[in-house]
């Protein structure tokens, strides 16, 4: 991986030598207008610190959770213009995912959304730098970038490693104020990217699938403490980490991997604007109970090393469904929806959302434990009503 971290207590405060260090001159300040960035000064700060190291910078506020394709070619317009050298996300996922897709249209005369929907391959990009508030997607090392289209209502992605992060100043002290539901939200997204590549069609593979259980079993250890004790920086701090490790494939070496939870729950997202861990929670337990048969044995396993549920290998497939049961019970204790009507969601729309689904392959299908067309996709959508 080629993005440097700086962890800890004030690891914002190195951001200017860093930057330095780094040849940076021009810098596009990218955020989501929050008051976290005036109340404790952070936004003054970071600006001053730049302007120390002799570093220009200039704003670009207004990300909106599921970030929209208009601001982004707002950026890109204006980081062109500007002539900037690099793209500073101060924020969580949906400002890092923002930031990544004006560097990449920053240093391209095409139009960014052609990468979006695989026309054009990624070839460079400007370096992004990231100071993360809201540890959720490990968009902060990752190397995908997910914007939303709000005119077509299509949500889409680009993989590439020339968008990762270059540099990631992560201080869990700035993430102490984040609301509950938020870290809540950043909880599940993290549980359910380790959970997109540990529910694979492969075998074992030893230590990646221990290290893969023992992420989600910490998960479920601290995720119903740091919301009860939100100012402890021990517990912010698993949490920050965890959101990196979950989603820069640690735990996905050597797999074949699912990511149908998040296919079908991004479609709730770009028709309702859900945001991104509710439609994780609503989602995956439904597509647990529809395909956990395909490998009985993995989510049995998961449920014995995640909840501790009794698995003698006499009774897999009650192991396995006991498994799930805990997993819903688990979001519902960190508040979190598990259905459609937890979080008042039409139910009258499941055409639309299928209408939006990129299914690939001869079999016209997504996923990997089991491969999932139109019609499974429907029936998963309606379980979770």
């Amino acid at each position: 991986m080629n993005t440097k971290f700086v962890f800890g207590q004030d690891a914002q405060n190195q951001i200017g030598s860093e930057l330095k260090q780094m040849g940076v001159k021009k810098v596009l300040i990218h955020h989501d207008n929050g008051r976290f960035l005036y109340d404790g000064g952070l936004l003054e700060q970071i600006q001053k610190q730049l302007l120390k190291e002799g570093i220009e910078s200039l704003e670009l506020g207004g990300v909106q959770p599921n970030p929209r394709l208009a601001l982004v070619r707002e950026g890109i317009h204006l980081a062109k213009k500007e002539q900037v050298d690099m793209v500073l996300a101060i924020g969580g996922g949906s400002v890092i995912d923002s930031a990544k897709a004006i560097s990449l249209g920053a240093v391209t005369d095409l139009d960014v959304w052609d990468f979006f929907t695989g026309t054009e391959a990624p070839e460079r990009s400007l370096p992004t730098g990231v100071i993360l508030t809201c540890p959720a997607t490990g968009s902060e090392s990752s190397d995908v970038t997910v914007i939303n289209h709000a005119e077509l209502g299509k949500k889409l992605l680009v993989s590439s490693p020339v968008i990762r992060p270059a540099i990631a100043f992560m201080n869990p002290e700035l993430t102490c104020s984040l609301p509950p539901f938020l870290t809540a939200c950043g909880v599940t997204d993290m549980f359910s990217h380790v959970c997109e590549r540990y529910f694979a069609p492969d075998s074992e593979i030893g230590v990646i699938d221990r290290m893969a259980e023992g992420i989600l079993k910490t998960l479920v250890d601290i995720g119903p403490k740091v919301l009860k004790e939100p100012d402890s920086y021990a517990y912010r701090a698993e949490i920050m980490w965890i959101g990196s490790i979950a989603h820069n494939d640690t735990v996905g070496i050597g797999r074949v991997q699912d990511w149908a939870t998040h296919e079908i729950g991004n479609e709730l997202s770009a028709l309702y604007d859900t945001p991104h861990g509710a439609t994780l929670s609503i989602i995956m337990g439904s597509w647990m109970k529809y395909v956990y048969t395909e490998k009985p044995e993995r989510f049995a396993r998961y449920a014995k090393e995640v909840f501790g549920v009794e698995w003698t290998g006499d009774n897999t497939l009650e192991a396995a469904f006991q498994g799930i049961l805990k997993t819903e019970e688990y979001f519902r204790s960190m508040g979190m929806p598990v259905s459609f009507k937890d979080f008042r969601i039409p139910t009258d729309e499941v055409n639309k959302m299928l209408d939006q689904i990129a299914f690939r392959g001869e079999d016209d299908s997504i996923g990997g434990i089991k491969r999932l067309n139109r019609e499974d996709c429907r029936r998963i959508f309606e379980a979770a009503f």
